[in-house]
């Protein structure tokens, strides 16, 4: 009996060696000989769910054995939701550490000048980065905006707009205050001091500039065309700027303007409303705000679009009206020109 005893302790400690082996050599062997990289997304949710995940993708070859493991080590409630950068031929313990290590992918967004609200929200959809309606909701709620310091009804004008790098579950919350913090660093280091030597508030500026940065493709024109919107405030002249009609439409993409949008009466068309619109149009960047501040010195009162992203200045009612027979009502000046010519010409100069 002692004998049977004696074979069957060793038999047990026999087979908890072969387990303990097989555990460390799954711990430590590379999954495959395959160097390829891989992204994968892990989803807030169980460890097992995690497991079943990698088993999936290839990643690792027992998803229990891997569990097993990762609870003796104490880890399993320390894997950060994100998305993260493997290689097919790590081993478990290697996978582990990288789960672990909450250095997520990040993702480079750029966010051009000029964009609204709802553009942005439709960009950031498109990466997966957040939920449309939700990025909508929470940009245009006058809650969200006090939270931020912004005392305005939306957010519209200060989500700045720059080029960012966020995580696949930042959330809608945290990128609007990221855009928001942005706005107000820049705002504060270029553009407080020169707004309030004028007499200017924060919100002039920025829904000046937001039309500013609308108007024209070409950026050198900033100043002329800020220039112009001052000159028309001084005697109390309607600014009649067509991008003010499209935004208070909802209308996002560009199109003739019609004489029922001209007469359209909505808090944004300086068609129908002398001054400003009520709040901005866009999202302007550092150059169409340091514009409105420092415009250039003109007397000019109108420009009309040359067709090519710039435009032809008037001063009198009698020159724009020739150059608008010009560029506008002669159909050979349009004929193969677009704005878009220009942007292309500005994305080329700009890589």
């Amino acid at each position: 009996m002692k004998k049977l005893f004696i074979v069957i302790f060793c038999l047990a400690g026999f087979a908890l060696t072969f387990e303990v082996v097989r555990d460390i050599n799954f711990w430590f062997s590379k999954n495959s000989d395959d160097p390829a990289f891989k992204v994968i997304l892990i989803s807030p949710g169980s460890f097992s769910k995690t497991s079943d995940l990698l088993y999936k993708e290839g990643l690792i070859k027992d998803a229990k054995r891997f569990v097993l493991m990762a609870r003796l080590l104490r880890k399993t409630g320390k894997v950060k939701a994100g998305e993260y950068e493997v290689k097919l031929n790590m081993s478990p313990h290697e996978l582990l550490k990288v789960i672990t290590s909450g250095k997520s992918v990040l993702h480079a967004v750029h966010i051009p000048e000029g964009f609204n609200i709802d553009q942005i929200a439709d960009d950031l959809a498109r990466r997966n980065l957040v939920d449309r309606n939700e990025f909508i909701k929470l940009a245009r709620d006058p809650r969200m905006a006090m939270l931020l310091g912004i005392d305005e009804p939306t957010l519209e004008g200060y989500l700045y707009p720059e080029t960012y790098s966020f995580e696949h579950f930042t959330g809608e919350r945290v990128i609007i205050k990221t855009m928001v913090d942005k706005f107000k660093e820049v705002y504060n280091r270029e553009i407080k001091f020169g707004a309030e030597k004028l007499g200017y508030s924060m919100h002039f500026v920025v829904t000046l500039a937001s039309i500013v940065e609308k108007e024209t493709g070409a950026p050198e024109e900033r100043p002329l065309i800020a220039s112009v919107f001052h000159n028309r405030l001084k005697i109390n002249m309607m600014l009649q700027s067509d991008p003010t009609i499209l935004y208070g439409k909802h209308t996002l993409e560009r199109k003739n303007i019609t004489k029922e949008d001209i007469r359209a009466k909505t808090p944004y068309n300086t068609y129908t409303r002398k001054g400003l619109p009520v709040g901005p149009i866009s999202n302007p960047g550092k150059e169409s705000m340091l514009a409105v501040i420092e415009p250039a010195e003109s007397k000019y009162i109108y420009f009309v679009s040359k067709n090519n992203g710039t435009h032809q200045f008037s001063v009198t009612y009698g020159e724009h009206n020739n150059a608008v027979k010009k560029f506008q009502m002669d159909v050979r000046a349009r004929a193969g020109k677009s704005w878009r010519d220009r942007l292309k010409k500005n994305s080329k100069q700009a890589i």
